[in-house]
């Protein structure tokens, strides 16, 4: 572990700058896929609400298709429970507890797999936009953009933390 950039950040803040511009915006994109997550979930489950979608009639599409839940679960349920997984683990990853028992490294590669597994169940979803339903949901479109944001910064953010701590505790 590199000791001297443990010690000389202040309490908590274990990375370089570059790391902790990135760490930032994964906490925004996480955020603001909450955000979105939560606003689908809210067309979707409250009764005669209507998803506003810049003119077109896409997000009603998708949310009346076969396709809006899974297991009898609505879509943006998963959002939801994947966007604040994400957010939980960036705030665990530059934890004083986490930094101090070397745990960064193994929260970043969560983040990481956490992340993959997102971008593509919304590759998947947006298969099934364009080919399937036939309509496009500029809401889903944006919480997939969200999702492949958060997936390239973890990407940035696996190559900082690995950088800084050592997988060996």
């Amino acid at each position: 572990m590199n000791k001297s950039a443990v010690e000389t950040a202040p309490r908590g803040l274990a990375l370089p700058v570059g790391g902790m511009v990135v760490y930032v915006l994964l906490i925004i994109l996480s955020i603001a896929g909450i955000g979105v997550s939560a606003y689908l979930l809210w067309g979707y489950t409250t009764p005669g609400a209507t998803l506003a979608c810049g003119g077109s009639h896409g997000c009603e599409t998708v949310k009346n298709s076969a396709y809006a839940s899974l297991f009898g679960i609505p879509m943006p349920v998963y959002g939801l429970v994947i966007y604040l997984g994400l957010l939980a683990l960036l705030i665990a990853q530059n934890h004083p507890a986490s930094v101090e028992r070397n745990l960064s490294p193994y929260i970043g590669l969560a983040i990481f797999g956490a992340s993959l597994v997102g971008v593509l169940f919304s590759a998947y979803l947006t298969y099934l936009e364009l080919y399937v339903i036939l309509a496009i949901c500029y809401w889903c479109v944006a919480s997939a953009v969200i999702m492949s944001g958060i997936f390239v910064g973890s990407m940035f953010n696996l190559r900082y933390v690995n950088q800084y701590f050592s997988f060996e505790g």
